[in-house]
This record gives structure tokens, C-alpha cells and sequence, in this order.
């Protein structure tokens, strides 16, 4: 996870084009990564499902949708300019399928929560610390991704370097409340959410 500095890669200093064009292709876990959950994401989710016609509650709709991963956060100490990397348990979405995919991607390629969806893939580029500050990382996620080979073209909504760092900072801000909520529970992660299910995946 990021720390607060945010230095835009050459690629973002300027402010970036792109739209997303629901390919599906960030949305398969098994070269992806993990998508993290917050409280406010599974709020989100379950107050979208249910309006839906679904009945789920918190715990119900995490020991279905829900997995245990593996997170970090670094934490700077501002009296010394120093600071700690600290690991922990953390939530995210339980991929499905040979090539994991997200549960709620259907037709091969369409989000059927996309006005809901969480803020890591809401956020997708410009609030993703680890792709605004490098380029070489950019140069791997535009291979896949249609959108970002068309922000190259400069095609697509346009967003600032302001806009971008304002995203950047709220992902930041996100780690960074759950960090400290872990810390304060002694990094037990079923007292700081305690909806989830005992036995969820992990």
C-alpha cells in the first residue's frame, strides 16, 4: 500500500485521457491481483443487491462474496522522518472460475454492479498509487487494457493532475483509516469488522 507522497509519473503529470470500456480484462483476478474491501464498499454492495431484489445482510453477503488476504501498509513517523511497514489481514473479493474472475462480472465482460462497485476498481487508474507514480507500470497495465492504450491517443475523459491526486489521496486515506482501526484491535481483523462470518475463506 502507498505512503502519503504523490509524485506523478510522466505519464500522469499532465493529466491522462481514459475512459473505461468495460472489457472485463481488469476484472479476472489471476494476473490482476486482489480487489480490497472496505466496510463502505460491502455496505455499498449490499444496499445495490438489495434494491435489487436480493436479501443479504453484511455477514451473509461476505461468506459468499468475500475472501481473507493479505495487506500492508506503511506507516511514517512525522517527529523523525522515519517509519514501519506493517502486514496484515485484509479483505477482498472472492474470485471464481479457472481464471478467477470477479462474481459479479457477467456476459464475459459486463460489471452488473458497476454504479456500485468497489473504489479500488471506481478508482481505476487515477487513484492507484502504484500505477500514477510509475511508468513502468503503466507501460505493463496498458498492454492489457484498451483504456489505457486509448489514453495514450488522448482519447477519453479527461482528468487533471489535481483530479488525480485528489483520487490518489482518498485511496490513500482508505488504507489508512483501516490501518489504524486494525491497529486499535490489535490487528484482529474480525473485531474491527465484526459482521463478518468466523468461518470466512481465507
Amino acid at each position: 500500500m502507498p505512503s502519503q507522497k504523490i509524485t506523478l509519473s510522466k505519464y500522469f503529470k499532465d493529466g491522462i485521457h481514459f475512459s473505461c470500456l468495460q472489457c472485463g480484462e481488469c476484472c479476472r483476478g489471476l494476473n490482476n491481483g486482489e480487489v480490497y474491501l472496505y466496510r463502505e464498499d460491502i455496505e455499498r454492495l449490499v444496499e445495490h443487491l438489495n434494491s435489487n431484489g436480493q436479501q443479504y445482510t453484511l455477514t451473509s453477503f461476505s461468506r459468499k462474496y468475500v475472501k481473507v488476504v493479505r495487506s500492508s501498509f506503511y506507516w511514517e513517523n512525522s517527529k523523525n522522518g522515519g517509519g514501519k511497514n506493517y502486514s496484515f489481514k485484509a479483505l477482498g473479493i472472492k474470485f471464481i472460475g479457472e481464471d478467477e474472475s470477479c462474481p459479479f462480472l457477467v456476459n464475459n465482460c459486463i460489471c452488473s454492479v458497476h454504479t456500485a462497485r468497489p473504489y479500488q476498481c471506481r478508482a481505476y487508474p487515477i487513484g492507484w498509487n502504484m500505477l500514477i507514480k510509475s511508468n513502468r507500470n503503466f507501460a505493463k497495465y496498458s498492454k492489457d487494457c484498451p483504456g489505457l492504450k486509448k489514453s495514450l491517443e488522448q482519447k477519453g475523459e479527461y482528468y487533471t493532475p489535481k483530479e488525480i491526486i485528489k483520487w490518489a489521496r482518498k485511496e490513500y486515506q482508505m488504507e489508512k483509516q483501516f490501518f489504524l482501526e486494525m491497529k486499535k484491535h490489535q490487528f484482529d481483523l474480525f473485531k474491527t469488522y465484526s459482521f463478518l462470518p468466523k468461518d470466512l475463506s481465507q
